[in-house]
Parts: structure tokens; sequence; C-alpha cells
């Protein structure tokens, strides 16, 4: 019983912390991140980050409800379950022999496969932004690693793999969903690390986050006077649109009907060469 309690211990804490990774942020020291920090990484990175985390807790705690709960994306015995109470269920049945748990091992297999391969489809487009500065990626995910004692973190090793053999390192080294929730939960912590070591960038994210909702606030008062209906219109867009060309040009206070009418005409002027 002792030893059953002490493997599910992680994941108890990690559930009374309020399961979601996000308790302690580490700021890493790097000479390199620091010259980074505005230009290199800048806000683009960190809303790409942020989108990244997003995926990763939502395979960790389930996904995000409007009304702020959650839900797991997989199935077992007619509910649905997140990565965590997965792990929590692997744990509490490890080496039983009931008959009942025999079959519930069998089917957390099959979900395992399931969960491994959606996140080698999710984490594609991660993988595919680290080319190119995998020795500089290294060395930041050491470093959080030591800071967060998890010198044995499978995080490591992945960062480490060769380009292009990711997805097989995974695929062979997550064996259960224990070893799968501490994964996420490394890359999730490191990738919060990543954002609030780099604050200028992070500014630059914040500033924009607050731009959008302005426009947001406007955009009713701007259709009014363009004499456009809200249903003839895709909102979010035309709000892509402004923060591609020129959201970062336009300070906060500059953003009123007057500047913001004209981008309007130019955008729906747009569509209608595309369409």
């Amino acid at each position: 019983m002792k030893n059953k309690m002490m493997s599910l211990l992680p994941l108890l804490l990690f559930s009374s912390a309020g399961g979601n990774p996000t308790e302690n942020v580490i700021i890493l020291d790097s000479a390199i991140l620091k010259m980074a920090d505005g230009n290199v990484f800048n806000g683009d990175k960190v809303e790409f980050m942020r989108g990244t985390r997003r995926i990763i807790l939502a395979f960790l705690l389930g996904d995000l409800l409007p009304n702020g709960q959650r839900k797991g994306k997989y199935k077992l015995a007619g509910t649905y379950h997140s990565i965590q109470s997965l792990a929590r269920i692997e744990q509490e049945i490890k080496n039983s022999t009931d008959k009942k748990d025999i079959a519930t091992q069998l089917a957390l297999d099959e979900l395992l496969t399931q969960a491994k391969a959606d996140f080698i489809v999710q984490s594609n487009e991660f993988i595919k932004s680290g080319r190119g500065s995998k020795n500089i990626l290294i060395v930041l995910i050491q470093e959080d690693c030591q800071k967060r004692n998890r010198l044995d973190s499978l995080l490591l090793d992945w960062a480490k793999t060769q380009d292009g053999q990711e997805s097989t390192m995974f695929e062979t080294h997550v064996t259960s969903f224990a070893i799968y929730y501490h994964f996420c939960t490394d890359l999730a912590n490191f990738l919060l690390d990543l954002i609030h070591s780099c604050p200028k960038a992070e500014a630059q994210f914040k500033d924009r986050v607050a731009k959008w909702s302005a426009v947001k606030n406007i955009l009713p008062t701007v259709l009014k006077k363009a004499h456009v209906k809200t249903e003839n219109i895709n909102e979010i867009e035309f709000l892509k649109y402004l923060k591609e060309r020129y959201l970062d040009h336009i300070a906060l206070n500059e953003i009123t009907p007057p500047v913001i009418l004209p981008l309007l005409t130019e955008y729906i002027k747009h569509t209608r060469n595309y369409d």
C-alpha cells in the first residue's frame, strides 16, 4: 500500500495544486535568451508558445469548456478522461490480478496508442519551429529541468533527438500514461518559464492583446459607420487581418473608429478580390 501511495504522490500533488502546471514560474538566465528577448523571441513567438501550451494542457487536463470546466479527450468505461486522470487510474490498478482491472489495463493500452498519435500530430508545428535552433533549445530545456529538479526528464532526451526522429522517440519511450503525464507537464512548464523569461517579448504580446480587445470593443461602432451588418463580415478574420498588417504599428490610444474605419474598408475590398 505504501509503494502504491508513493507512485500516486506526484499525481496527487499535481491535483491539489489546482491541476494546472503553472504554480511556480522559473526564470531562465541564459545570456542567449536575454539577447533574443524582444527581437528573435518576440510577441509572435509568445503567441505561438501560448497556443502550443494550450494544446498540451488540453491533453493533460481536458479541453477547456465555455463554463470554465474541462472535459477529457479519451473515453474509458463511458467516461471521458484526461491524461492526468488516466495516469491516476493506471497507477491504481498497476499489478492488479483482478479480471476487471486487467480489462481496464487493456483498454488503457489502446487509449495510450491513440493519445500518443494525437500528440505527435498536434506537436508537429512546434517541432518544426525548433529546427535550426535545437542547440539553443537544448540549453534552455536543460537549465529549466535543472532548476525544476527534473534531471531525469524525458523532455531533455526528446529535445536532443536528431531532427526528424522526435515522433519515433516519443512513440518508443512513452510506454505509460504516467510517463506521458510527466513529459507533458515538463513541456508545459518549460514553455511557461520560457515566456516569463522574456519580459520584452511578453510585453509585446500583452500589448497586442490589449489592442485586439480595444478593436473588438469599438468594432460595432465602426461597422455602423461603414454601413456594414455584423452578419456580413467575419469579425475574427478581420481582426487577424489587422494583427498581421497593422496592429503592431498602431498605439493603443490611436485605436479609434476614425483610424479603424478605413482599415475595415480596405479589408472588405481585399476579401472581395479573393472571392
